[in-house]
Formats: structure tokens, C-alpha cells, sequence
């Protein structure tokens, strides 16, 4: 996801080398071959715009940041995130991501700070955390997060690109991301490389399933060719006076037939992963070469949720505070700012999860769950050292209470497909004549004359199809009902629980929470 002026339409202007290794250093060349995923950063040009400016974006980063909401240090110039996710299932396999900030850091702070063990891989200084990251300085101001935190993968990682002079080779479509961000100048850019992840006959296959493309007459075997061939898809965001977002998807061949439904289609994607923004809705769609585009104004609200898929691990940025800062009674105050700062963490993602559904417009369940789960993970990750024991147990059981929500938002859809899959009424159907005159036996030679009967009717097959869809509908009905009375139960005795631990919390420590 990113931000800056209409990419792809600036003409591109070519840097010299020396140009192009200025912005991201040393991390490019970290990041592994396999890699499908990418986010670029340039924060230090971002918070530099007018438009931070006026607005007071290094303050509000500065508030949202000292209260756990996000993982993007002000401290930080540039981040890059990079990452392989099996698209088909939609689980991240590996994921890495490397910070540079402003000033030196260290890993032994972070491990410090968050409880990890302090180890040495590849002759470097790393952390293992209890969050399934290791922590690596790579450098005196770069620090890079890899997870899951398998040593050995690890290990492979460093010895693979420490051995690399000139960089290791990118996809193709990655490698351009990089040009986007240094030639173009986007501040944030995000890709992610598809090539070869659909197959035609899948497309084909999927295609009746999409409100997008019923009613509309369209070879739906050539669509799928043309999506299958699909590069890669890239939103980038660029920051002036306003905030203007592009999002291009690139193909092997013309996308001419997408001219029409490219945008609605594209627009129902993101609605079924749960990553629809209200803004998408008012941008502008067009055709260039073999790259379809959309582009137009973000709000702050639309930015900030293009921001929120970040969820870099707090284990990284927090690396800037010193955990060994004096304080009168440091280990109470600890404890409580620690305390104070998880609380805050959770219970503003427990109303930012709350309001999603009407904010985004979330239509089925299947979407509300993805964010459940997302939301789940965010808690999980959240910097746990120091933090009252009480408070981690209520911090667990909203994750769980999070995923059992995502269980049955889950099931909804599969309940619904088995009991529809097993309804089969029968009817016989039924008969209407209506006699048009008269048919008699009469008139010369015995001759038939007068207007013929006419008969009309429901046959059993086309009636048992109507009783089927009325009856389907019926059933998913009962399938709605009884999910949305799980999940609202389910945050009724979530309010419940987080009245009882504010003022357990407020007892115990005489301070406001």
C-alpha cells in the first residue's frame, strides 16, 4: 500500500546507482530470493510533507506509537518489509523486516526490554523474543526482525546475503517496486509479485461466484486468460498538500476487456479479504499498455488503514526506548507504564475491531473474520515485559474470545453451504387450463373449427427449483441469525470482563486506566 502522485504516469526518470543505493542501504541486498511480498518506506520524506506538516503527523505517530497502537517508530527513517505468503491459502510463510533509524541501536536493549535471550548468528548480535522474532543488528542504526524464529532459517538467511556483493535477484516485478520508490519518489510503496499463483480454469471456475460479473455477457475464457496472467499488483501513495493513492495491476497482455469491470472486480476482492477502503469507491479506473489503474485521494481515515497492514512486530521499534532509564521506583513504575500501555493497546483495538463491520462496510462473515483474526495476532504480538499477570491472562482470553468469533463467522459459511448442498424439496407441480371457445366436432366434412384451449403451468422440475431457492434462502437466513446472536454474546461477555479488569486494575494499582 502506498502514497504518492499518480505512479506510473510520472515519467520515469533514471538514476545513477550511486542514486538508488542512497535510499534503503544495505537492505535491499538482505532480502531473500523467494520473497513475494514488499513494503518500502522512505518515513524521514513522509512526515517531511506539508501535508504531515499541518496535520501534526510526527506528533500523532509520536502519541499513537508511545501508546502501542503502531509499530512504526518516529525514530525510524526507513523500514522495509518483505515477506513470502502462500496466496492460495492466504498464510504468511516467512516474513522479514528491517529498520533504519536516525540514530545507533541495539539489540541488547531489545532483548532487555521484551525478556529474549541474547544469542550470536553468523557473527552477529540477535535476540530470540518471546513473540517468535529474532531481533539482528545489521548495522549500528539498522535492525532487521525475522520470523518464525527458527535459528536455522536465520542462520541460512544471514549467510546467504552477507555473501551477496551486489544484491541477490529479486522477482522481476519486486525489483521494480524499488525503481517505483526511488525514481517515482513514493514515500510508501507496496507490492506483491502474483506471477504464476492462478491457473485459467480456475478463474473460469470461480467466476459465477463474483456480484461483479453476473448479468453480464463476457467469454468468460478469455477473462480468465487475461487474469491469469496476471504480474503482480502495486498501490503506492504520495504526500503534498493532500494524500494521493494508485493502486496498478499489471498483466502479460492487454487487460482491454477489465476496461468496464476491472474496477468493480477489483473492489470485490479486496471486500472478501477484508481489506476494502471506503475511498476505493470514488477513484478513477484506466487502462495503460498491459496495467490497469486506479487512482484517487485518500482520506486520513484511508490512510490510515492502508498504514494499519504494517503490524511491523513491536519488538523492533520499541528497540528506540531505553529500557534502563532511571526512575524513582523503577520497578513499580515500570510495571505500571508497561501496565498502562498494553491496557491502552487492547482496548483500542477492541473498539477499532467493534466498529469495523459499519465502518468498512464488512457484507458477509467470511470478511468480518479475517479481521478477527488479524486482530487476534495484533494481540498476541503486543510487548508483554513487564505487564501485569492479570492483565496478560484478560489479554489472552480477548484473543481467544476474538478467534472463537472468527470460528463461528467461519462456520456460518460452511453450514450454510452443507444444509443448502442437502436441501433437495420435491413438488409436482401444478396445471391452469383455460378453455378458449369451443373445439366441436362440426361443420363440413366434420371439419374442427374455434379457438384452441390454453393451458399453463408450473412443471415439477422448475417447481421443485423455486422451492429449493426458497427454502435455500431460508436457510441461510437461520445460518445469519444464529452467527450474528454468537458473536454479539460473545462481546457481551467481553464488555462484561473488561469493566470487572479496569477496576481490578484501578484497585490494585491507584491509578487511571
Amino acid at each position: 500500500m502506498k502514497r504518492r502522485i499518480p505512479l506510473l504516469l510520472i515519467a520515469l526518470f533514471v538514476l545513477s546507482p550511486t542514486a538508488l543505493l542512497a535510499q534503503f542501504e544495505g537492505m535491499r541486498t538482505r532480502i531473500p530470493t523467494d520473497a513475494n511480498t514488499l513494503v518500502l518506506i522512505n518515513a524521514e520524506k513522509m512526515l517531511g510533507s506539508h501535508q504531515a506538516d499541518r496535520e501534526k503527523w510526527a506528533a500523532r505517530l509520536q502519541a499513537a506509537y508511545d501508546a502501542g497502537v503502531t509499530a512504526l517508530s518516529p525514530e525510524a527513517s526507513e523500514v522495509v518489509i518483505a515477506g513470502r505468503s502462500d496466496h492460495e491459502y492466504g498464510k504468511s510463510i516467512w516474513e522479514l523486516g528491517m529498520v533504519k533509524f536516525r540514530g545507533d541501536r541495539s539489540v541488547t536493549q531489545t532483548a532487555q526490554h521484551f525478556g529474549g535471550t541474547i544469542d550470536e548468528v553468523e557473527g552477529r548480535s540477535a535476540a530470540r523474543l518471546p513473540d517468535d522474532h529474532y531481533v539482528v543488528q545489521i548495522g549500528p542504526s539498522l535492525l532487521a526482525t525475522y520470523t518464525p524464529a527458527n535459528r536455522q532459517d536465520v542462520s541460512r538467511w544471514l549467510r546467504s546475503t552477507d555473501t551477496t556483493a551486489v544484491g541477490q535477484k529479486l522477482p522481476p516485478y519486486l525489483e521494480e517496486a524499488f525503481h517505483y520508490a526511488v525514481d517515482v519518489g513514493s514515500p510508501v510503496v507496496m507490492a506483491m509479485d502474483l506471477a504464476g499463483a492462478m491457473s485459467p480454469s480456475e478463474i473460469a471456475r470461480r467466476a459465477s461466484s463474483f456480484e461483479a460479473l453476473k448479468g453480464v455477457n463476457i467469454p468468460v475464457d478469455e477473462l480468465a486468460k487475461v487474469v491469469a496472467g496476471v504480474r503482480g499488483i502495486t498501490l503506492a501513495m504520495s504526500i503534498e498538500d493532500e494524500t494521493i493513492g494508485a493502486i496498478r495491476v499489471d498483466f502479460s497482455e492487454s487487460p482491454e476487456i477489465l476496461r468496464e469491470l476491472g474496477k468493480p472486480i477489483l473492489l470485490e476482492v479486496l471486500r472478501r479479504q477484508g481489506a476494502m477502503i471506503e475511498d476505493l469507491n470514488e477513484w478513477a479506473p484506466s487502462i495503460s499498455g498491459n496495467t490497469f489503474f486506479l487512482r484517487g485521494k485518500l482520506s486520513d481515515s484511508g490512510s490510515r488503514k492502508v498504514m494499519s497492514v504494517l503490524e511491523l512486530p513491536p519488538s523492533l521499534t520499541t528497540a528506540v526506548q531505553d529500557a534502563s532509564s532511571p526512575s524513582v521506583d523503577q520497578e513499580a513504575n515500570a510495571q505500571l507504564l508497561a501496565t498502562q500501555q498494553y491496557w491502552k493497546s487492547l482496548t483500542t483495538l477492541m473498539d477499532d475491531l467493534r466498529a469495523k463491520p459499519k465502518r468498512d462496510h464488512v457484507k458477509t462473515f467470511g470478511q468480518a473474520a479475517m479481521w478477527y483474526d488479524k486482530y487476534a495476532r495484533k494481540i498476541d504480538r503486543m510487548p508483554i515485559r513487564d505487564v501485569d499477570e492479570e492483565l496478560l491472562d484478560f489479554g489472552s482470553m480477548v484473543a481467544s474470545s476474538f478467534r472463537n468469533a472468527e470460528g463461528v463467522m467461519k462456520g456460518v459459511g460452511m453450514r450454510t453451504s452443507q444444509r443448502t448442498a442437502q436441501n433437495n424439496p420435491t413438488s409436482g407441480g401444478y396445471m391452469n387450463s383455460s378453455f378458449g371457445g369451443y373445439r366441436a366436432n362440426s361443420g363440413y366434412y366434420g371439419v374442427n373449427f374455434g379457438p384452441t384451449g390454453v393451458s399453463s403451468g408450473v412443471s415439477a422440475m422448475n417447481a421443485s427449483l423455486q422451492e429449493k431457492g426458497r427454502t435455500d434462502a431460508i436457510i441461510r437466513g437461520q445460518e445469519r441469525t444464529q452467527g450474528a446472536a454468537s458473536v454479539q454474546q460473545i462481546w457481551q461477555q467481553l464488555d462484561e470482563a473488561t469493566a470487572q479488569m479496569r477496576r481490578n486494575l484501578v484497585n490494585k494499582y491507584s491509578a487511571d486506566f
